[in-house]
């Protein structure tokens, strides 16, 4: 009932924002892997909707949502539910929450490159190498790869058509959201802004936790006169359009944005305030002076995750004396 009624709560103060029905549960029922048992306690579906718009999925949810997977592990040692879905005829633009108490198939993906927040508990990802005894996406297992220990913060980039999976070992387990992006297609940028890890396989990326709480801290003595300081984790696609990861901190409210054909995909890293988003924009995107008239304020702090969809104004405002730094995904928004 405590999960019924948290739940219920996210749900309302979602609604608020004008013109979303549901927002916060779109498309829960796109879930067909999730257990009756997790479908009867959260909140019902407007499965009428055909974009998200805004969500949230603050960590107390996220953390609500790990614990009702743990009641519904299936044979495969895994439970998980859709969160939203853009419903492309490749499967990109999807968001799913995944928990993992052993072992998971291997994966390999052609189309798709895998975007990853860990939410709770730790194993290891094992990437690269030959996946045997495939089957469309899956497979019976991998030969050679590298292996990455990852817990609860880190942020990972799995690329197209690389064999991965997620290992738990015995008594522990391992929740994620898992964001779904079309492969790049087009030259890669040669000069990127930001240098991704050099790890193998070729374009897999980690980002730990520990390294961007240090990242915090450290960017903080490159404060622009706008109060925020930010550094490109990586560029995988044409620099700044797309698949780029970006880490950002505020020290105090932000210009609003708005980005015509990008989708922002944020895991908030530390600190707290509000999100605005909505409204209208009053003069251009992320320069002084400008506004927004109207729009809804929602809080955030460390943990949480945010969708924001393409033209859709927004600004991050850090809590008094507070800061707010995230991890930035940009994704490419789908042409209406």
């Amino acid at each position: 009932m405590n999960y019924l009624i948290a739940d219920l709560f996210t749900s309302l103060r979602i609604a608020r924002f004008s013109g979303i029905t549901c927002i916060s549960i779109f498309l829960q029922a796109c879930a067909q892997t999730a257990s009756i048992d997790i479908q009867a306690q959260l909140p019902e579906v407007d499965s009428s909707s055909k974009v998200p718009e805004f969500l949230l999925w603050s960590s107390l949810e996220l953390e609500q949502r790990n614990a009702q997977l743990g009641r519904s592990i299936r044979s495969d040692d895994s439970s998980r539910e859709t969160l939203a879905d853009y419903l492309t005829p490749a499967g990109s633009h999807r968001f799913r929450f995944i928990r993992r108490d052993g072992d998971g198939l291997p994966e390999q993906h052609t189309y798709i490159e895998d975007y990853v927040y860990i939410q709770s508990g730790r194993g290891t990802i094992l990437v690269g190498g030959e996946m045997l005894g495939r089957d469309g996406d899956l497979g019976t297992d991998i030969i050679g790869g590298w292996r990455y220990s990852v817990g609860a913060g880190d942020v990972l980039r799995i690329p197209a058509d690389t064999p991965h999976a997620y290992l738990v070992e015995k008594g522990d387990h391992i929740t994620y959201v898992l964001v779904r992006v079309p492969a790049f297609s087009g030259d890669i940028v040669q000069d990127p802004d930001g240098q991704a890890p050099k790890l193998e396989p070729d374009g897999f990326g980690l980002w730990r936790a520990a390294d961007l709480e240090d990242k915090s801290r450290a960017i903080v003595a490159r404060m622009r006169n706008d109060g925020s300081s930010r550094e490109t984790l990586a560029d995988y696609g044409i620099g700044g359009n797309s698949h780029r990861y970006r880490f950002i901190r505020r020290d105090r409210d932000g210009w609003p944005e708005l980005h015509e054909d990008i989708i922002d995909v944020v895991f908030i890293q530390s600190g707290q305030g509000e999100i605005l988003v909505g409204g209208r924009l009053i003069g251009e995107s992320n320069v002084p002076d400008s506004r927004i008239n109207g729009g809804t304020r929602f809080s955030v702090a460390a943990g949480d995750v945010l969708h924001i969809p393409a033209k859709m104004p927004h600004a991050y405002l850090p809590a008094q004396d507070k800061h707010i730094s995230y991890v930035l995904l940009r994704v490419p928004a789908i042409a209406q």
